[in-house]
């Protein structure tokens, strides 16, 4: 690869992960330079040992610290619902906006549709934003995790215990949380999710199992829309093989190309 050719992968990669080109240029040596491998490794893992550091002394601590009074609770020291409203206003961004979920992963929140001090000032000092602005440009790249089947897994993984924090002495998640969470991971992801949702309301009224939540990603990622590949002696939940056996009966599986 010639050296025009490395700066413009330099180059996107930084814009696309908002990093600095010192970062770009060594996790890209490291994947030999192939933008996507290199992008997908920052999308999972962060930053290399060595340079997480580099973001963290860039962010103003005092300013960070302010952007996080700006909308905490006046009685409380957490962001609440009231206060990511207006976060979420500011940054002109819907509340329920995949990317919302991307930054509380990122922030390891651990209350849906909170920010505690720590969490907030941690992950933002990793993520590099000590501003309504710095976020702002941060987006794109949050984003792009959604587009890493590593990331987006990790994200999957996390919307479960996240959305069980509203219920947190039940194991299972209930099952409209459960629908409302799918409707916002698994939109643009999983081809028969409206069906998929229909056979729940028609169905069942159980709360959903952590099995059955991590084991739906892959079939939403790995069968067929038609279910040709669906494995009836496949390891699945049973609420999974009903599904099936629902969907071929009313006739609604999708053709392979949609």
């Amino acid at each position: 690869m010639s050296s025009r050719q490395q700066a413009e992968h330099v180059r996107q990669f930084a814009s696309l992960a908002q990093c600095s080109e010192r970062v770009a240029t060594q996790l890209l040596g490291a994947f030999g330079w192939n933008l996507e491998l290199a992008l997908d490794s920052f999308f999972q893992d962060g930053v290399p040992d060595g340079l997480d550091d580099e973001l963290a002394s860039a962010v103003d601590g005092a300013a960070l610290v302010r952007f996080f009074e700006e909308y905490k609770d006046a009685k409380h020291d957490k962001i609440d619902v009231e206060g990511m409203q207006r976060f979420c206003d500011d940054l002109g961004v819907d509340p329920s906006d995949p990317v919302m979920l991307v930054l509380a992963w990122r922030l390891n929140a651990t209350t849906m549709c909170e920010f505690g001090r720590k969490e907030f000032v941690d992950g933002m000092s990793k993520l590099g934003c000590d501003s309504l602005r710095a976020v702002q440009a941060r987006l794109p790249a949050l984003r792009a995790e959604l587009d890493s089947i590593e990331s987006f897994r990790s994200i999957y993984a996390f919307a479960f215990k996240y959305a069980r924090s509203t219920e947190p002495l039940q194991k299972a998640l209930a099952l409209e949380t459960a629908i409302e969470m799918w409707r916002l991971v698994l939109r643009g992801k999983f081809a028969l999710l409206d069906e998929w949702i229909g056979f729940l309301h028609a169905e069942t009224t159980h709360a959903i199992t952590r099995d059955t939540w991590q084991l739906l990603v892959d079939f939403a990622l790995t069968v067929a829309p038609d279910l040709s590949t669906y494995d009836d002696d496949g390891a699945w939940p049973t609420l999974i093989d009903d599904f099936v056996s629902w969907a071929k009966e009313k006739g609604v599986a999708r053709s392979a190309q949609g």
